[in-house]
């Protein structure tokens, strides 16, 4: 455990001294779509006042899962193509898997800051807005909010050990992107009814269920998907992804 915690708190370190550069390439897209979509075009009668109210705990989820990709992704994949710390990490008296968690809980952390950080942002971009219903609820935001950070970072591992180094910036383009649009994140589970069965495909992104989580804690009011149903689907996305990522993790670094 004190090997674990030595090298949680390294790379918290090494995330506290660049914490401006990782909270501006988090919060950017997300306050600049809130302004743009939650404040300037309600205004101008182009976009119905709910749909700011929708997208407030959406971007916060956007923001959790690309916070956590990033944070993972990025410094592993400078490990494996350059660096290679992490063979420096694998000669702690940890196990590859051990040493493949304490990233995840690394990744999870940063990417939990920065969404908790966004929430207040997007709220004062569209304070004293008609229309505009956001209510958290902290009790059962914050820990909604470190299971998407432990979903997201996880994911991060999945993709940084799974796909070469120079493929990491396609990412963003072939799988966060497409993950972004279908992960209600501009809309509501509940809304999905009007495509039928076809919905329950959007159920393979875990996206969609880290925004139904924020919608939950932050706007109650508006639809969502079952509490029950939201906590398990990420429970089991979770679980999965460890697992799927801690394997990959060892079987890359350990030849």
């Amino acid at each position: 455990m004190t090997a674990f915690l030595g090298l949680l708190r390294r790379d918290l370190l090494v995330a506290w001294r660049t914490a401006p550069f990782l909270l501006t390439s988090a919060l950017t897209q997300p306050a600049l779509v809130i302004l743009v979509f939650g404040n300037i075009l309600p205004r101008l009668g182009l976009v119905a006042d709910e749909f700011r109210t929708v997208m407030v705990p959406g971007l916060m989820a956007i923001t959790i899962l690309m916070s956590g990709v990033q944070g993972v992704l990025m410094p592993l994949a400078a490990d494996l193509s350059g660096t290679r710390e992490v063979e420096e990490r694998l000669l702690a008296p940890l196990s590859a898997r051990m040493v493949a968690f304490e990233r995840i809980v690394a990744g999870a952390i940063q990417s939990g800051i920065a969404g908790l950080v966004a929430l207040p942002v997007m709220m004062l971009l569209v304070h004293q807005v008609s229309g505009v219903d956001v209510k958290p609820d902290w009790a059962l935001l914050l820990p909604l909010v470190v299971v998407s950070g432990i979903v997201s970072a996880a994911f991060g591992l999945n993709l940084g050990t799974r796909v070469q180094p120079r493929f990491s910036g396609l990412l963003f383009a072939v799988v966060l992107g497409p993950m972004m649009l279908f992960g209600c994140a501009y809309y509501p589970w509940a809304s999905l009814d009007a495509l039928g069965s076809v919905r329950f495909v959007f159920l393979v992104n875990p996206l969609v269920f880290m925004s139904e989580a924020m919608r939950l804690a932050v706007t109650p009011e508006v639809a969502h998907m079952d509490p029950l149903g939201i906590l398990a689907g990420l429970a089991v996305f979770a679980g999965l992804l460890c697992w799927a990522g801690a394997r990959s993790f060892e079987s890359r670094t350990i030849l």
